[in-house]
C-alpha cells in the first residue's frame, strides 16, 4: 500500500515552484491545466481533491475509461480519498458539486464537457491535445486550448516532465512527431531497448524472460488490440500466452461491450492492456511487442502514448524490420557508442 501511494503521489514538497502554485492558488474560479506526458496534471489533479477533502467541500473526480478509474481509484484509497467515476458510470450517478475534477480532458466531446461543466460549480480541467486518441466513428473529441477557450480562463501549462527520461523522450519525439519533448526531461536513463526475435512469439518469449531474469515488478505489456478474435497483437493473446509461460499477469480488455478486467495496481504482476487503455497511467517497465507492424497513421498518437507510460525503461520488440513509425534500429536513439541495446 505505501508503495503504491509513493508512485501515485508526490509530497508537496518534492513539487516543483510552479506546480505548487496551481495546488495553492484559490479555489474561487476554474482552470484548465495543460502539459505533456509526465508533467504532473493528474499529481495536482489530487493535490486539490485532497485539499476540498480537508475542508469539506464536496467534489467528485472524473475520467473517461475504466482502466485510469480503476488506477486512481486504488491510489485514492491509500490516500483516503474517494468520489472518481469513469465517465460512463459518472453519469448514472450525477449529482451538482462545488467541484468538477476532470482528468484527462482531451478524451472528452464538447457535448460531454458542457455536460459535465452543469454540475460543477467550478470546473478543474488536465489534459494534453496530443494525447488525444478517443476518436472513434462519428465520436470527435474536444482539445484542451478550445476547452479553456469556452470556459474563458487562461490555460496553465506545465512545462517540466518528470516521468521520461531524456532517452524515451527523443524516440518519442519522433515517433509522435511532437516537439520540444525531449528538453522538458529532467531525467537521463537507459535508452530503449530492442527485442529481435525470428517471429511475434519468440518476442513474447524474450518479453518472459526479461520480466523473469530482471525481477521487474511494475510492468505494462501495451496492445494495439483487445481479443484474440481481432488478431496476435491482442490484449487476449498475450495474456494467454504468458499464463502458459508460467508469468502470473493481469489485464484488461472489452469484447462486445463486454470488459474483461482483472487489474490490481497493488499488485507487482505485469498488467496488460491496449494502448488507449494505459492513457494515463505509469509503469517503471512498458514493452509493446509487434512493432514490426505496418500501423496505420491513425495509430501514430496512441502509439506516442503507450510509449510515454514508463519512467524507466522501453522495450520494443519486433521480427525483421520495425515499422515506419520508428527510425531505423541502427539510428542513434537506440545505440551507444556504436552498439545495439538488444536483447
Amino acid at each position: 500500500m505505501a508503495e503504491l501511494e509513493s508512485e501515485f503521489f508526490i509530497d508537496y514538497s518534492s513539487l516543483d515552484d510552479f506546480q505548487r502554485q496551481l495546488i495553492d492558488r484559490k479555489n474561487s474560479k476554474s482552470l484548465v491545466v495543460t502539459g505533456s506526458a509526465g508533467s504532473g496534471k493528474s499529481l495536482i489533479a489530487l493535490h486539490k481533491a485532497k485539499q476540498l477533502a480537508s475542508t469539506g467541500d464536496s467534489y467528485v473526480i472524473v475520467v473517461y475509461t475504466k482502466t485510469l478509474r480503476k488506477y486512481f481509484s486504488d491510489g485514492l484509497k491509500a490516500l483516503g480519498l474517494v468520489n472518481v467515476y469513469h465517465y460512463h458510470q459518472w453519469r448514472f450517478n450525477k449529482r451538482r458539486v462545488k467541484y468538477m475534477i476532470v482528468d484527462e480532458c482531451q478524451d472528452f466531446t464538447h457535448e460531454e464537457i458542457e455536460e459535465m461543466k452543469e454540475y460543477g460549480e467550478f470546473c478543474l480541467f488536465f489534459g494534453d491535445s496530443a494525447q488525444s486518441i478517443m476518436n472513434f466513428s462519428n465520436r470527435k473529441t474536444q482539445n484542451v486550448e478550445k476547452t479553456a477557450f469556452d470556459m474563458g480562463v487562461t490555460l496553465d501549462s506545465l512545462y517540466f516532465n518528470y516521468r521520461l527520461t531524456k532517452a524515451i523522450a527523443a524516440l518519442a519525439e519522433k515517433v509522435g512527431e511532437v516537439d520540444d519533448l525531449i528538453v522538458k526531461c529532467k531525467r537521463d536513463g537507459e535508452k530503449p531497448n530492442l527485442i529481435e526475435a525470428e517471429n511475434y512469439n519468440a518476442q513474447l518469449d524474450k518479453i518472459a524472460e526479461t520480466i523473469r531474469n530482471r525481477s521487474l515488478n511494475s510492468v505494462g505489456i501495451l496492445m494495439p488490440l483487445n481479443t484474440k478474435e481481432k488478431g496476435n497483437l491482442s490484449v487476449e493473446y498475450v495474456k494467454d500466452y504468458l499464463l502458459r509461460k508460467g508469468i502470473t499477469c493481469e489485464f484488461k480488455y472489452s469484447d462486445n461491450q463486454e470488459t474483461a478486467m482483472e487489474l490490481d495496481f497493488h499488485s507487482n504482476n505485469p498488467k496488460i492492456m491496449t494502448w488507449w487503455c494505459a492513457k494515463g497511467l505509469q509503469f517503471k517497465d512498458v514493452f509493446i511487442p509487434g512493432c514490426e507492424t505496418s500501423w496505420e497513421e491513425a495509430k501514430r498518437a496512441a502509439l506516442y502514448v503507450a510509449m510515454t507510460r514508463c519512467s524507466e525503461r522501453l522495450y520494443l520488440g519486433f521480427s525483421g524490420c520495425l515499422n515506419s513509425f520508428f527510425p531505423s534500429k541502427y539510428d542513434s536513439v537506440f545505440n551507444d557508442s556504436g552498439t545495439l541495446n538488444m536483447l
